[in-house]
Parts: structure tokens; sequence; C-alpha cells
């Protein structure tokens, strides 16, 4: 229900309510005239300006200029609230009234939330490099015991045939002749230190 109610002469209040649905005239205590939803945010409103102080208190908004995620944010603000509530109201022995316990309830049901995003896009093939060690990191994994591709497994001597002598690197000139027993850990080719690069087993990922 939209009820707007001019209050004064040039003060205009517009309201919504999803508990009333009737057009009920009330009568307050200086005998003045209003509507029923009027008087009951009225009556509540106490509670509406201590939940804008909590929310503003602890508060997930940031500076933006688009209106709709200035709405999400204020629904995120308002349902943290509404959840500490409920759970302090099921488990009466936390208590949520200090700043800090409330803050330290929202950043363990945030991630609560994003975890499953996380593990759900750390299966995503050909991530940067950066961003996987990141999940990782908050996933609580080791970027070293996670399963590594084959081609960023440190190359092993041993994999490569054994010949009579050094070969060539294949990436100079034949004219240079430059002899190596470095491999390349991809395509396996001979290559020397100039056309090769040192790489851990995190970063060539």
């Amino acid at each position: 229900m939209l009820v707007s109610y001019k209050s004064g002469a040039k003060k205009n209040v517009i309201l919504m309510s999803s508990m009333h649905s009737d057009s009920a005239i009330m009568v307050n205590k200086h005998n003045k005239e209003m509507p029923e939803v009027v008087s009951y945010y009225n009556s509540t409103n106490g509670g509406v300006d201590t939940m804008d102080l909590m929310a503003h208190t602890v508060s997930s908004k940031r500076q933006t200029k688009r209106w709709s995620m200035v709405m999400f944010n204020n629904i995120l603000d308002i349902g943290s609230i509404a959840t500490s509530v409920v759970y302090s109201t099921k488990y009466p022995t936390e208590q949520f009234s200090k700043t800090d316990k409330r803050q330290e309830f929202q950043l363990s049901i945030s991630k609560d939330l994003i975890m499953p995003g996380i593990e759900r896009r750390r299966k995503t093939p050909r991530l940067p490099k950066q961003l996987t060690c990141a999940m990782d990191l908050l996933l609580g994994h080791d970027p070293l015991a996670a399963g590594l591709p084959e081609s960023a497994q440190p190359f092993s001597a041993s994999a490569i045939p054994r010949a009579s002598k050094r070969p060539t690197c294949a990436r100079c000139p034949g004219r240079l002749d430059r002899k190596t027993s470095v491999f390349c850990s991809k395509c396996k080719v001979p290559v020397c230190k100039e056309h090769s690069v040192v790489v851990c087993s995190v970063c060539g990922i």
C-alpha cells in the first residue's frame, strides 16, 4: 500500500507499507487526523532510526553513482542486521551489541556467501595466475599442493633421452652452433640461455 500524506504546507510524506491494506484514518493524541500507516510509522520510527544508525556504523556501501548498487548495498546492510537479530534470538548466549562483534559476524556470513562462488570459479581453466593464487589463499589451499598442469610441473632431466653429445639450441641460427643441456618443459626442444627464462611451478600455471 502506498500513502501520500501532506503534514504541512510544504511537507509531503510518502510511505509504502506491506502490513496495511486499507485507507483507515486515525486521530492522534493532538486530535489530528492522519492515515493509520503514518500513525503506525510514527510509533515505531525509533527502531527505524536505530537500524539506520547500525547500518551506517558497519556498512557495505561504496561510493557509486549507480542507484541500483546503492539499493543493493542497502539491502545487504539491512539483511545482515536482520540476520544478526535472528541469530542472537536463537542463540541467546551470542550478543552483537558491540560494533566489533557485529562486524565479525557480518564478515563470517560474507565469507559463507562467497566461498561457493569462489570454488566454482576456481575450476575455470586458463585463469590468470594471480587470480588463482588469491583464490587458493582464500580457500585455504596451498598453491603448490594444488594439482598443477603438466606444462607447469618441474621438468625432470631424466625424461630427456640421453645423447652421445649435447644438442644445439633449436631457436638459434644453425651457424651459431650453440650447445645446450637445457630443454623446454613444454615442447621438449633444446634451448640455450638466451632463448629461455626461469619460471617457478606456481607462476607457470
